[in-house]
């Protein structure tokens, strides 16, 4: 017998950074890619009005990607900056570190101190760096309290670890809707043992610690895997351990074939199967997805504010508050999953 998810109202109205999206799917009132700022948001989501090419000419901003071309995360925040500062006369140069790829701490280190001279050479007016490792491989080592402003994004949950941030800082803190996702795959659920399948990097050993600390009591069964194959290993032993699995991140896997991942995934799967990146909803029952844009436009924003005059410290640090959601509907047949209308009304829907 096929089961229908319920309505979520109970469930999202608690939300922190999709309340408005996700009950207004239920409602219908707004689209689900609408968002609502906080009182606190330093800076708009709309370019300033006196954002021209006179006022920026001349000026320079390096971005440092801790990872790779090619990885969505990243590439949406690089989509982000460019969407605002493109224009405006502002010269961007790009950094990318590329340490997902290369795990190892000697290559980052280096990676690090390369950036650094790069940065050096270039003097820029502003720097923006985006996730963990940008902070531990460039910022703490070579730009705490520089005379250079630094504008973070993607610091997963807490800046604290890297003592930032400082006088000459401002940043978003990347954070996440784990419990409220697993509350959502509860009702299509025989229990409530939680797993969490991902590649094995420090970044996700972070994200695993906070889940387990701050949402799981220390429950949450993970899956570490390296390759595409220990990875659809884990996942069979998965569907017989737990109840529910998340699914954390696939990069940084030996390969990953995404026709046939797919297909495996959809293949075997007899549990729920949620995530929180857009680009794991392939392989997902539904995906509460943060937006990786936000990031690079919420940084393009305070950076031209920052080359506008206003200092660094005097724009609070802030949380994402941006997301949508995804529904797999080849999931959803083969786990006997009927969603209501007034989920997939505002959803992306895959598997159509």
């Amino acid at each position: 017998m096929k089961t229908v998810l319920p309505t979520l109202n109970q469930k999202i109205l608690s939300l922190v950074m999709v309340a408005f999206i996700l009950a207004t799917m239920i409602s219908g009132c707004a689209p689900a890619t609408s968002t609502t700022a906080t009182d606190s948001a330093p800076v708009s989501t709309a370019a300033p009005e006196n954002a021209t090419a006179a006022n920026y000419a001349g000026k320079k901003i390096v971005y440092v990607n801790s990872y790779h071309e090619g990885y969505p995360w990243s590439d949406g925040i690089e989509t982000g900056l460019h969407t605002i500062l493109d224009g405006t006369g502002v010269e961007l140069k790009i950094i990318r570190l590329d340490t997902k790829q290369n795990p190892d701490v000697e290559f980052g280190k280096a990676a690090g101190a390369k950036a650094w001279s790069e940065i050096q050479a270039y003097k820029p007016d502003l720097v923006i760096t985006s996730d963990d490792n940008a902070q531990k491989y460039l910022v703490v080592p070579f730009m705490m309290n520089s005379q250079i402003p630094v504008i973070f994004n993607g610091v997963n949950w807490d800046g604290s670890a890297y003592g930032i941030p400082t006088a000459n800082m401002t940043g978003m803190i990347e954070v996440e809707l784990p419990n409220q996702l697993v509350e959502m795959l509860k009702s299509n659920a025989k229990g409530e043992r939680v797993g969490y399948i991902t590649v094995d990097t420090e970044t996700e050993r972070k994200v695993v610690d906070i889940y387990n600390q701050r949402f799981f009591n220390g429950q949450m069964t993970t899956y570490w895997v390296k390759t595409q194959e220990e990875f659809k290993t884990a996942f069979l032993t998965a569907q017989q351990e737990v109840d529910i699995l998340m699914m954390g991140n696939n990069a940084g896997s030996d390969v990953w074939d995404e026709a046939g991942m797919k297909q495996f995934v959809l293949d075997n799967t007899t549990i729920p199967t949620g995530s929180i990146n857009d680009w794991m909803a392939p392989y997902s029952l539904l995906t509460l997805a943060k937006s990786s844009q936000e990031q690079g436009e919420w940084s393009a924003q305070a950076a031209l504010s920052i080359l506008g005059g206003t200092p660094p410290s005097d724009i609070p640090v802030v949380e994402n508050k941006k997301g949508q959601l995804i529904v797999n509907l080849e999931l959803a047949d083969k786990l006997g999953v009927v969603f209501a209308p007034s989920l997939l009304k505002n959803a992306v829907i895959l598997g159509e």
